[in-house]
């Protein structure tokens, strides 16, 4: 057990309710805006100075906690920690991720949180100076893991700058017809067409529909009344979720939320096989991921699985899914309604000479490899963080031998 001596949550943070920022009074801006779930939003200017945290204060976000690097908005939909009373801000985030907060329900008909109610909560911790050694540890591991996202980031940005040049905009091609110098390798140059066609596209490359280049599928959720066949994520069989897209990096290897093997099968919830290409068509309309493994979808999200002989990649199909305007499949105000996996299918992708396709392959699956495998890094560093908080903040590990722990992942 904890030497730490037992002081109160009251002694570690003081809470305040967050500030009311109607959408009608935000003006655009870097400043983040800090809700129930963390960042929903930016505006011009701060309420409150970095670092923060906050925590969920009511219905399905009660007791959520989340940190700010930065000076925020914290809207009213959350508590915020008014004052820090001398301890390591990150410190007190780690250690009220580890409360059950939504257990302290204030008993109102709608789930809150009343900071009044929670400040009393009995919590052993240490001094700042051991605060500061478990959040240096502890950070590493996140510290890793946004490094890991910004260049993902970056990595992404750059596949998909090099397809909208050569497949969107048909920059070399329009280039050479119009006598400009080659701004791409001469092995590489040489491989684009010399003009446009009649068509408005490199001569000699093909338009299809995605209907005759793929075998689109959607996936199938059981009913949500039994909940027996519903099992927490890395439980039961991969079951892919377009909120779980939402905070994807190009590929699917997890989700929130899993299927018993029996609800697939007696649902017959179709497979995904690894590598196909996913594009959510419901509700949010063109979050596109690539199935890392195999894995299964709710009825939201279309498959492209392709033929034995399609001509493109699945690298290939996701930055065109990305770069895609799904507006034009319907007006902005009904969009969610209108698109269906037939609107999908007649959707029309470029499709250029094999040999344009081998050289965008050739430059482009290198930067999707360090994509998925910073993915799986981040993973283990996530698992590995998540094993150690609970146990250093409860004092059942020492810093010693958490810190051989990291060492082995990191």
């Amino acid at each position: 057990m904890s030497e730490w001596p037992i002081k109160t949550l009251g002694d570690l943070v003081t809470l305040q309710r967050g500030i009311d920022l109607p959408a009608s009074r935000r003006i655009e801006g870097k400043v983040p805006i800090m809700g129930s779930f963390g960042i929903t939003g930016y505006h011009d200017k701060a309420a409150m100075h970095g670092p923060g945290v906050t925590v969920g204060r009511s219905g399905a976000s009660i007791g959520v906690v989340s940190y700010i690097d930065r000076d925020y908005w914290p809207l009213n939909t959350c508590l915020f920690v008014k004052d820090f009373h001398g301890n390591n801000p990150r410190f007190a985030y780690y250690l009220l991720r580890t409360l059950d907060l939504a257990h302290y329900n204030s008993g109102s008909a709608q789930p809150s949180l009343n900071r009044n109610y929670i400040h009393p909560i009995p919590l052993p911790f240490p001094d700042r100076r051991e605060q500061d050694l478990i959040v240096e540890l502890l950070g590493s591991l996140d510290d890793k893991i946004e490094l890991n996202r910004r260049m993902n980031e970056t990595l992404e940005a750059m596949a998909r700058a090099i397809f909208k040049d050569w497949f969107v905009d048909f920059g070399p091609t329009r280039a050479k017809a119009e006598g400009r110098a080659p701004y791409l390798a001469p092995a590489i140059w040489e491989l684009f067409p010399d003009g446009l066609d009649g068509q408005d596209k490199p001569a000699g490359w093909e338009k299809r529909s995605l209907g005759k280049l793929f075998s689109v599928s959607i996936g199938r959720t059981p009913p949500r009344k039994e909940r027996e066949h519903f099992v927490p994520g890395g439980e039961g069989r991969t079951w892919l979720s377009i909120k779980t897209m939402g905070d994807l990096q190009t590929f699917a290897v997890a989700s929130e939320e899993d299927l018993t093997p029996e609800a697939i099968k007696q649902f017959r919830v179709p497979l995904i096989p690894a590598g196909t290409v996913l594009v959510s068509f419901k509700l949010t309309v063109g979050r596109v991921a690539i199935a890392a493994r195999d894995m299964h979808s709710n009825e939201a999200i279309a498959h492209l699985v392709a033929h034995e002989h399609t001509p493109v990649s699945n690298v290939f199909t996701y930055c065109f899914m990305k770069n895609f305007d799904y507006e034009t499949l319907g007006s902005t105000s009904s969009i969610a309604t209108a698109v269906n996996s037939q609107s999908i299918k007649a959707i029309e992708m470029i499709v250029p000479d094999a040999d344009t396709h081998a050289g965008f392959q050739a430059m482009v699956q290198p930067l999707f490899d360090r994509i998925l495998a910073n993915v799986r890094e981040c993973r283990t560093l996530s698992a590995t963080r998540d094993l150690l908080l609970p146990k250093l903040m409860s004092g059942k590990i020492g810093l010693q031998e958490a810190e051989k722990v990291v060492e082995a992942v990191a």
